[in-house]
């Protein structure tokens, strides 16, 4: 909504927008729409930052004109530079069932006003959350994102930025990363989560750790196995994975499943080791 202020003096009245009254401004014109050919389009390294081969290559191999949107250029000296978009104009390249891009062109007056404009257009730009993509991917029908959800459902936990409460986890990134690779270990072990954690917000170190024992010899489904874990419970398992990673100067999925069976073993006769290679 557009606030405003109406001011008088003498007979005359005013409307004082935010714009007059807080000294508001505006740093160029405004561009233009254009297609324009894929060969005209330039890149200048004084500004741009390396390009991303692998990038490019995903983008190329898997064109989409909505994810394409519209390349921000700069008109200079008679030629068209690439302020934002040069990997969607390389990947352009290397298809030869495209010939020209939509772009929003605004006249440049050199180098140093491009080279902000880069900076106006990446440093303002958040990247999308891993929730965020999340959310997105089930609604594009993401196999291993609907995986995910329904079994997160069943289990009663939620994914949350900030996490507080019983069964929230932050790690829907790991989630999908597991499940990508091992849907049932995955189920395993967040099944296991889901009960250890009935009372405080699952962590990604604890599940990292357990996952790690899950697929190296000591399965959590086995009833003798799943009970020392219960027996433990998340707390002891968390902290002894911390205090492991402490003793070794590094953190990562063996080290804390190190930790854990540490805690795991404390008073057993016959002590629980894992089969890896490593």
């Amino acid at each position: 909504m557009k606030m405003e202020m109406a001011t008088t003096f003498g007979n005359q009245s005013k409307t004082l927008t935010k714009v007059d009254r807080y000294g508001w401004t505006i740093k160029d014109q405004p561009g233009f729409m254009k297609e324009i050919n894929k060969s005209l389009l330039n890149v200048d390294m004084q500004y741009q930052r390396h390009a991303n081969k692998s990038k490019v290559l995903t983008i190329s191999s898997e064109w989409s004109w909505i994810a394409c949107g519209v390349v921000v250029v700069a008109f200079r000296d008679g030629k068209y530079w690439v302020m934002d978009g040069q990997h969607r104009v390389m990947a352009a390249k290397q298809r030869a069932d495209i010939n020209n891009l939509p772009c929003i062109v605004f006249e440049s007056s050199g180098v140093e006003q491009e080279a902000r404009g880069f900076l106006d257009v990446n440093t303002g730009r958040k990247a999308m959350s891993s929730i965020d993509k999340f959310k997105a991917s089930i609604a594009a029908g993401n196999e291993t994102a609907n995986f995910v959800k329904e079994l997160t459902d069943q289990l009663g936990i939620q994914f949350k930025h900030t996490t507080t409460n019983a069964r929230e986890m932050k790690s829907v990134g790991w989630c999908m990363k597991r499940a990508l690779e091992n849907k049932k270990a995955f189920s395993d072990v967040l099944h296991l989560a889901a009960e250890i954690c009935h009372d405080q917000p699952i962590q990604e170190r604890l599940l990292d750790g357990i996952f790690y024992i899950h697929t190296n010899g000591l399965p959590v489904t086995n009833h003798n196995i799943r009970k020392h874990f219960i027996r433990v419970g998340a707390n002891r398992l968390t902290e002894s994975a911390i205090k492991a990673s402490a003793y070794y100067s590094r953190g990562g999925a063996k080290v804390w499943a190190d930790g854990m069976l540490q805690a795991i073993n404390k008073g057993l006769h016959n002590r629980l080791s894992i089969s890896t290679s490593e």
